[in-house]
Protein backbone atom coordinates (compact mmCIF):
# COMPACT_ATOMS: atom_id res chain seq x y z
CA UNK A 1 0.00 0.00 0.00
CA UNK A 2 1.34 3.11 -0.68
CA UNK A 3 -0.65 6.45 0.60
CA UNK A 4 -0.83 9.82 -1.40
CA UNK A 5 -0.20 12.97 0.64
CA UNK A 6 -1.56 15.65 -0.87
CA UNK A 7 -1.57 19.05 1.69
CA UNK A 8 -2.19 22.26 1.34
CA UNK A 9 0.59 24.41 -0.41
CA UNK A 10 0.82 26.20 3.15
CA UNK A 11 1.37 22.91 5.36
CA UNK A 12 4.57 21.31 5.33
CA UNK A 13 4.15 17.35 5.77
CA UNK A 14 6.59 14.69 6.08
CA UNK A 15 6.53 11.96 2.57
CA UNK A 16 6.44 12.93 -0.60
CA UNK A 17 4.12 15.03 -1.97
CA UNK A 18 1.50 14.24 -5.18
CA UNK A 19 -1.45 16.17 -6.88
CA UNK A 20 -3.15 13.02 -7.29
CA UNK A 21 -3.06 9.31 -6.58
CA UNK A 22 -1.32 7.20 -8.46
CA UNK A 23 -3.67 3.84 -9.81
CA UNK A 24 -2.24 0.57 -11.64
CA UNK A 25 -5.41 0.84 -13.69
CA UNK A 26 -5.70 3.17 -16.23
CA UNK A 27 -6.62 6.46 -15.92
CA UNK A 28 -10.00 6.01 -17.62
CA UNK A 29 -11.25 3.47 -15.06
CA UNK A 30 -13.24 5.29 -12.62
CA UNK A 31 -12.79 4.16 -8.86
CA UNK A 32 -15.35 3.57 -5.96
CA UNK A 33 -14.47 5.91 -3.06
CA UNK A 34 -14.43 4.84 0.33
CA UNK A 35 -13.96 7.28 3.37
CA UNK A 36 -12.75 5.81 6.40
CA UNK A 37 -13.21 7.68 10.00
CA UNK A 38 -10.54 5.38 11.98
CA UNK A 39 -13.63 3.63 13.45
CA UNK A 40 -14.44 -0.11 13.12
CA UNK A 41 -17.95 0.66 11.97
CA UNK A 42 -16.55 2.98 8.97
CA UNK A 43 -14.64 -0.06 8.15
CA UNK A 44 -18.13 -2.58 7.77
CA UNK A 45 -18.72 -0.24 4.56
CA UNK A 46 -14.92 -1.79 2.79
CA UNK A 47 -17.87 -5.21 2.25
CA UNK A 48 -19.95 -3.22 -0.38
CA UNK A 49 -17.18 -1.07 -1.96
CA UNK A 50 -15.10 -4.42 -2.22
CA UNK A 51 -18.02 -5.89 -4.01
CA UNK A 52 -19.32 -3.10 -6.53
CA UNK A 53 -15.31 -1.86 -7.91
CA UNK A 54 -15.18 -5.92 -8.40
CA UNK A 55 -18.51 -5.78 -10.72
CA UNK A 56 -17.08 -3.00 -12.22
CA UNK A 57 -12.93 -4.10 -12.65
CA UNK A 58 -12.01 -1.30 -10.93
CA UNK A 59 -10.12 -0.22 -7.91
CA UNK A 60 -11.24 1.33 -4.20
CA UNK A 61 -10.00 4.37 -2.85
CA UNK A 62 -9.85 4.76 0.62
CA UNK A 63 -9.69 7.78 2.11
CA UNK A 64 -8.51 9.18 5.07
CA UNK A 65 -8.48 12.67 6.28
CA UNK A 66 -6.33 14.96 8.87
CA UNK A 67 -8.54 18.27 9.37
CA UNK A 68 -6.24 21.10 10.86
CA UNK A 69 -9.35 22.76 12.09
CA UNK A 70 -11.21 20.52 14.41
CA UNK A 71 -10.34 17.32 16.76
CA UNK A 72 -10.73 14.46 13.75
CA UNK A 73 -12.14 11.44 14.82
CA UNK A 74 -8.82 9.64 15.05
CA UNK A 75 -7.93 11.46 18.60
CA UNK A 76 -5.98 13.98 16.36
CA UNK A 77 -5.56 17.50 18.50
CA UNK A 78 -3.95 20.14 15.41
CA UNK A 79 -4.73 23.08 17.18
CA UNK A 80 -3.97 25.05 20.06
CA UNK A 81 -5.51 28.14 21.28
CA UNK A 82 -6.32 29.16 17.98
CA UNK A 83 -2.90 28.60 16.27
CA UNK A 84 -1.76 25.25 13.93
CA UNK A 85 0.82 23.34 15.72
CA UNK A 86 1.97 21.95 11.92
CA UNK A 87 5.47 21.63 12.83
CA UNK A 88 4.79 18.54 15.14
CA UNK A 89 1.29 17.57 15.30
CA UNK A 90 0.14 17.27 11.48
CA UNK A 91 3.32 15.23 10.38
CA UNK A 92 2.14 12.90 13.33
CA UNK A 93 -1.21 13.05 12.26
CA UNK A 94 -0.04 12.00 8.88
CA UNK A 95 1.74 9.00 10.47
CA UNK A 96 -0.70 8.13 11.97
CA UNK A 97 -3.24 8.46 9.82
CA UNK A 98 -0.84 6.20 7.28
CA UNK A 99 -0.29 3.48 9.75
CA UNK A 100 -3.94 3.36 10.07
CA UNK A 101 -4.99 3.01 6.16
CA UNK A 102 -2.28 0.63 5.36
CA UNK A 103 -3.72 -2.70 7.43
CA UNK A 104 -7.21 -1.50 5.72
CA UNK A 105 -5.53 -2.04 2.53
CA UNK A 106 -4.21 -5.05 3.47
CA UNK A 107 -7.58 -6.24 4.34
CA UNK A 108 -9.23 -5.89 1.04
CA UNK A 109 -6.07 -7.35 -0.43
CA UNK A 110 -6.80 -10.59 1.62
CA UNK A 111 -10.33 -10.99 1.11
CA UNK A 112 -10.27 -9.33 -2.76
CA UNK A 113 -7.08 -9.88 -4.60
CA UNK A 114 -8.42 -9.51 -7.57
CA UNK A 115 -9.23 -5.69 -6.45
CA UNK A 116 -6.88 -2.71 -6.86
CA UNK A 117 -6.81 -1.12 -3.37
CA UNK A 118 -4.99 1.94 -2.41
CA UNK A 119 -4.87 4.38 0.77
CA UNK A 120 -5.15 8.01 -0.29
CA UNK A 121 -4.50 10.63 3.10
CA UNK A 122 -5.31 14.23 2.80
CA UNK A 123 -5.54 17.44 4.59
CA UNK A 124 -8.15 20.05 4.94
CA UNK A 125 -11.64 19.61 5.59
CA UNK A 126 -12.99 16.28 5.21
CA UNK A 127 -16.04 16.57 2.80
CA UNK A 128 -14.87 18.58 0.71
CA UNK A 129 -11.82 16.86 0.26
CA UNK A 130 -13.96 13.69 -0.82
CA UNK A 131 -15.63 15.37 -2.92
CA UNK A 132 -12.35 17.02 -4.45
CA UNK A 133 -11.07 13.81 -4.91
CA UNK A 134 -14.65 12.25 -6.21
CA UNK A 135 -14.64 14.88 -8.87
CA UNK A 136 -10.82 14.56 -9.64
CA UNK A 137 -11.35 11.09 -10.51
CA UNK A 138 -14.41 10.80 -11.75
CA UNK A 139 -15.73 8.33 -8.92
CA UNK A 140 -18.19 5.34 -9.89
CA UNK A 141 -19.35 6.13 -6.35
CA UNK A 142 -18.84 7.42 -3.02
CA UNK A 143 -20.08 4.39 -0.37
CA UNK A 144 -20.44 5.55 3.31
CA UNK A 145 -21.57 3.83 6.64
CA UNK A 146 -24.67 5.06 8.46
CA UNK A 147 -25.11 5.12 12.32
CA UNK A 148 -28.56 4.06 11.69
CA UNK A 149 -29.95 6.65 14.70
CA UNK A 150 -32.19 9.14 12.40
CA UNK A 151 -30.66 8.08 9.30
CA UNK A 152 -28.80 10.86 6.89
CA UNK A 153 -28.47 13.05 9.62
CA UNK A 154 -26.84 10.40 12.13
CA UNK A 155 -23.93 9.62 9.47
CA UNK A 156 -20.50 8.49 11.16
CA UNK A 157 -19.04 11.54 10.25
CA UNK A 158 -22.25 13.65 10.96
CA UNK A 159 -22.38 16.88 8.56
CA UNK A 160 -18.88 15.43 6.93
CA UNK A 161 -21.25 12.85 5.12
CA UNK A 162 -24.37 15.65 5.24
CA UNK A 163 -21.98 17.69 3.14
CA UNK A 164 -21.12 14.72 0.61
CA UNK A 165 -24.64 13.61 -0.02
CA UNK A 166 -26.14 17.14 -0.20
CA UNK A 167 -23.53 18.94 -2.58
CA UNK A 168 -21.43 16.02 -4.27
CA UNK A 169 -22.63 15.01 -7.73
CA UNK A 170 -21.28 11.90 -7.67
CA UNK A 171 -23.67 8.81 -6.75
CA UNK A 172 -23.54 8.05 -2.75
CA UNK A 173 -24.27 4.49 -1.64
CA UNK A 174 -25.09 4.60 2.28
CA UNK A 175 -25.05 1.26 4.12
CA UNK A 176 -26.27 0.42 7.57
CA UNK A 177 -24.18 -1.54 9.97
CA UNK A 178 -27.24 -4.03 11.01
CA UNK A 179 -27.45 -5.16 7.27
CA UNK A 180 -26.77 -8.42 6.48
CA UNK A 181 -23.39 -9.19 4.73
CA UNK A 182 -23.10 -8.67 1.02
CA UNK A 183 -24.21 -10.94 -1.29
CA UNK A 184 -22.35 -13.22 -2.99
CA UNK A 185 -22.63 -13.16 -6.66
CA UNK A 186 -21.77 -17.01 -7.83
CA UNK A 187 -23.43 -18.52 -11.14
CA UNK A 188 -26.21 -19.50 -9.03
CA UNK A 189 -26.68 -15.90 -8.26
CA UNK A 190 -24.66 -13.90 -10.64
CA UNK A 191 -26.42 -10.24 -9.89
CA UNK A 192 -28.09 -8.54 -7.06
CA UNK A 193 -31.65 -7.68 -7.03
CA UNK A 194 -32.50 -3.75 -7.08
CA UNK A 195 -35.52 -1.93 -6.30
CA UNK A 196 -35.68 1.39 -7.91
CA UNK A 197 -38.96 4.04 -7.10
CA UNK A 198 -40.45 6.20 -9.81
CA UNK A 199 -42.95 8.49 -9.55
CA UNK A 200 -43.38 8.77 -13.22
CA UNK A 201 -41.26 11.77 -13.77
CA UNK A 202 -38.11 12.20 -16.02
CA UNK A 203 -36.09 13.03 -13.10
CA UNK A 204 -36.77 9.49 -11.02
CA UNK A 205 -35.93 7.99 -14.45
CA UNK A 206 -32.38 9.19 -14.34
CA UNK A 207 -31.91 6.91 -11.19
CA UNK A 208 -32.51 3.77 -13.97
CA UNK A 209 -29.06 3.60 -15.50
CA UNK A 210 -27.14 2.96 -12.35
CA UNK A 211 -29.91 0.69 -11.19
CA UNK A 212 -29.64 -1.47 -14.65
CA UNK A 213 -26.03 -1.50 -13.97
CA UNK A 214 -26.28 -3.16 -10.60
CA UNK A 215 -28.78 -5.22 -12.13
CA UNK A 216 -26.94 -6.70 -14.54
CA UNK A 217 -26.94 -10.58 -14.20
CA UNK A 218 -29.82 -9.90 -11.24
CA UNK A 219 -33.15 -8.60 -11.81
CA UNK A 220 -34.15 -4.32 -11.75
CA UNK A 221 -37.73 -4.42 -10.00
CA UNK A 222 -39.70 -0.99 -10.67
CA UNK A 223 -42.27 0.11 -8.11
CA UNK A 224 -44.30 3.10 -8.30
CA UNK A 225 -47.27 3.86 -5.74
CA UNK A 226 -50.99 5.28 -6.69
CA UNK A 227 -51.47 7.09 -3.12
CA UNK A 228 -48.90 9.64 -3.13
CA UNK A 229 -49.80 11.80 -6.15
CA UNK A 230 -46.30 12.66 -7.34
CA UNK A 231 -45.84 12.77 -11.09
CA UNK A 232 -47.80 13.55 -14.06
CA UNK A 233 -50.93 11.51 -13.35
CA UNK A 234 -53.93 13.14 -11.70
CA UNK A 235 -54.20 12.44 -7.29
CA UNK A 236 -57.75 12.76 -7.77
CA UNK A 237 -57.90 8.54 -6.57
CA UNK A 238 -62.12 8.60 -6.55
CA UNK A 239 -61.27 6.04 -9.35
CA UNK A 240 -58.32 3.62 -8.19
CA UNK A 241 -58.73 1.40 -11.06
CA UNK A 242 -58.01 3.63 -13.29
CA UNK A 243 -54.84 5.15 -11.52
CA UNK A 244 -53.39 2.18 -10.75
CA UNK A 245 -53.85 0.89 -14.50
CA UNK A 246 -52.10 4.73 -16.12
CA UNK A 247 -49.09 3.72 -13.66
CA UNK A 248 -48.30 0.29 -14.67
CA UNK A 249 -48.89 1.31 -18.33
CA UNK A 250 -46.06 3.71 -17.45
CA UNK A 251 -44.08 1.09 -15.89
CA UNK A 252 -44.10 -1.12 -18.26
CA UNK A 253 -43.39 1.31 -21.21
CA UNK A 254 -39.91 2.07 -18.98
CA UNK A 255 -39.88 -1.68 -18.74
CA UNK A 256 -39.26 -2.85 -22.15
CA UNK A 257 -37.05 -0.35 -23.03
CA UNK A 258 -34.95 -1.93 -20.39
CA UNK A 259 -35.37 -5.23 -21.59
CA UNK A 260 -34.41 -4.23 -24.88
CA UNK A 261 -31.01 -3.87 -23.31
CA UNK A 262 -31.22 -7.45 -22.04
CA UNK A 263 -32.13 -6.36 -18.25
CA UNK A 264 -34.18 -8.64 -16.44
CA UNK A 265 -37.17 -6.63 -15.37
CA UNK A 266 -40.16 -6.94 -13.18
CA UNK A 267 -42.97 -3.75 -12.03
CA UNK A 268 -45.55 -3.87 -9.28
CA UNK A 269 -48.16 -0.92 -8.43
CA UNK A 270 -48.33 -0.05 -4.53
CA UNK A 271 -51.20 0.65 -3.04
CA UNK A 272 -50.46 0.69 0.54
CA UNK A 273 -52.11 4.17 1.82
CA UNK A 274 -47.83 4.15 3.61
CA UNK A 275 -45.58 3.90 0.66
CA UNK A 276 -42.44 3.64 2.50
CA UNK A 277 -44.14 0.74 4.45
CA UNK A 278 -45.18 -1.03 1.08
CA UNK A 279 -41.64 -0.70 -0.15
CA UNK A 280 -40.08 -2.21 3.34
CA UNK A 281 -42.42 -5.19 2.72
CA UNK A 282 -41.39 -5.84 -0.72
CA UNK A 283 -37.64 -5.36 0.34
CA UNK A 284 -38.39 -8.43 2.84
CA UNK A 285 -40.69 -10.64 0.61
CA UNK A 286 -38.59 -10.30 -2.81
CA UNK A 287 -35.52 -10.48 -1.02
CA UNK A 288 -34.10 -6.97 -2.61
CA UNK A 289 -30.30 -6.37 -1.60
CA UNK A 290 -30.20 -2.87 -3.08
CA UNK A 291 -32.60 0.25 -3.45
CA UNK A 292 -31.86 3.15 -5.87
CA UNK A 293 -33.10 6.77 -5.85
CA UNK A 294 -32.64 9.82 -7.56
CA UNK A 295 -32.20 13.20 -5.19
CA UNK A 296 -32.18 16.79 -5.85
CA UNK A 297 -29.37 17.45 -3.46
CA UNK A 298 -30.60 19.86 -1.63
CA UNK A 299 -31.80 20.87 1.56
CA UNK A 300 -30.54 20.03 5.31
CA UNK A 301 -29.72 16.23 4.05
CA UNK A 302 -30.26 16.60 0.61
CA UNK A 303 -33.76 17.02 -0.18
CA UNK A 304 -34.61 13.87 -1.71
CA UNK A 305 -36.99 13.16 -4.94
CA UNK A 306 -39.94 12.17 -3.40
CA UNK A 307 -39.71 14.21 -0.57
CA UNK A 308 -41.06 12.08 2.51
CA UNK A 309 -41.40 8.91 0.73
CA UNK A 310 -37.95 9.20 -0.30
CA UNK A 311 -36.57 10.44 2.70
CA UNK A 312 -37.71 7.88 4.80
CA UNK A 313 -36.15 5.16 2.48
CA UNK A 314 -32.90 7.13 3.08
CA UNK A 315 -33.02 7.01 6.59
CA UNK A 316 -34.79 3.52 7.40
CA UNK A 317 -34.93 0.90 5.00
CA UNK A 318 -33.31 -2.00 5.74
CA UNK A 319 -30.86 -2.74 2.67
CA UNK A 320 -27.96 -0.44 1.13
CA UNK A 321 -29.71 3.14 -0.84
CA UNK A 322 -27.45 4.05 -3.59
CA UNK A 323 -28.44 8.07 -3.98
CA UNK A 324 -27.91 9.35 -7.30
CA UNK A 325 -27.79 13.25 -7.81
CA UNK A 326 -29.67 15.15 -10.05
CA UNK A 327 -30.13 18.74 -10.92
CA UNK A 328 -34.09 19.59 -11.77
CA UNK A 329 -34.61 21.11 -14.55
CA UNK A 330 -35.75 24.92 -14.96
CA UNK A 331 -38.95 25.64 -16.48
CA UNK A 332 -38.51 27.75 -19.96
CA UNK A 333 -39.48 30.99 -18.83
Amino acid sequence: MRATFDPPGTVPASGPVTDAPELAAPPSVRPVILPLDGSALSERARYWAVAIARTRHTPVIMIGVVDANQVSSLGLAVVSAGIYIYTSMVPDALREVTQYLEPQVGACATVAPDVHTQGLLKIGDASREILNVASELDAEMVVLMTHGRGGVDRLIWGSVAEQVVRNGHVPVLLVRPWEHPVPELTPEHPGWRVLVHLDGTKLAETSLAEAARLAVGGELLMVRDVVSGHGDWSDDLTEPREATDMVKLHLDGVASRLREDGIQVRTLVLTRPVVTDAISEVVSTEAIDLIVLATHGRGAIGRLLHGSVSDALARHAPVPVLLIHQEPEVPAG
